[in-house]
């Protein structure tokens, strides 16, 4: 287990199934993060959708509309229609805002997803299954802290976040007191 602190030493690499790779940025701090659980540590490392992430999230539902509008209309007839340009905009605020909610971040010994977080080392429940598109992680831990959905696509775009919780999932999982 890592010293709660400082995350020396660092766990050996995970094995992953999503090769994306995105490190803690070291260049910014986190906008608007969540308040995590400082009796277990600080934050070693953390994932945030950028504003490029959201602003191509935001053009790729106008993108999709567009195409789909000229497809079923035969043409571009729809341009003409002014409500077709307001559900285009609300859709694309959406998918902004969504997408800027996503934070992620590891101690050495918790991971948060959101506002929730879990003891990675005290695990009593973890369950794998499919939420929509999304293989998802359903976590649970000995003081009742939950992460309900905690999309694997997330988490291991960055390797070395990835690492600590999956090491800390390994101690639950040999623990034996771990479903």
């Amino acid at each position: 287990m890592p010293d709660p602190n400082t995350g020396e030493p660092r766990p050996p690499r995970a094995p992953r199934i999503y090769q994306r790779i995105e490190h803690t940025p070291t260049d910014r701090s986190p906008r608007k993060p969540p308040e995590a659980p400082e009796h277990l540590g600080p934050v070693l490392e953390w994932l945030q959708p950028t504003a490029r992430d959201q602003y191509t999230s935001a053009l790729f539902i106008v993108g999709i509309s567009v195409a789909y509008l000229t497809l079923v209309d035969g043409g571009l007839r729809w341009t003409h229609m002014w409500v077709m340009w307001v559900i285009m905009a609300v859709g694309a605020w959406v998918m902004f805002g969504a997408t800027r909610n996503h934070w992620t971040a590891v101690g050495s010994t918790w991971v948060q997803w959101r506002d929730d977080w879990v003891d990675t080392y005290h695990l009593t429940r973890i369950r794998f299954s499919a939420d929509g598109p999304n293989r998802v992680l359903r976590l649970k831990d000995a003081h009742g802290n939950k992460i309900h959905s905690f999309k694997i696509s997330e988490i291991q775009r960055n390797p070395d976040l990835w690492d600590l919780v999956y090491n800390g999932i390994l101690h639950s999982v040999a623990s034996g007191n771990c479903d």
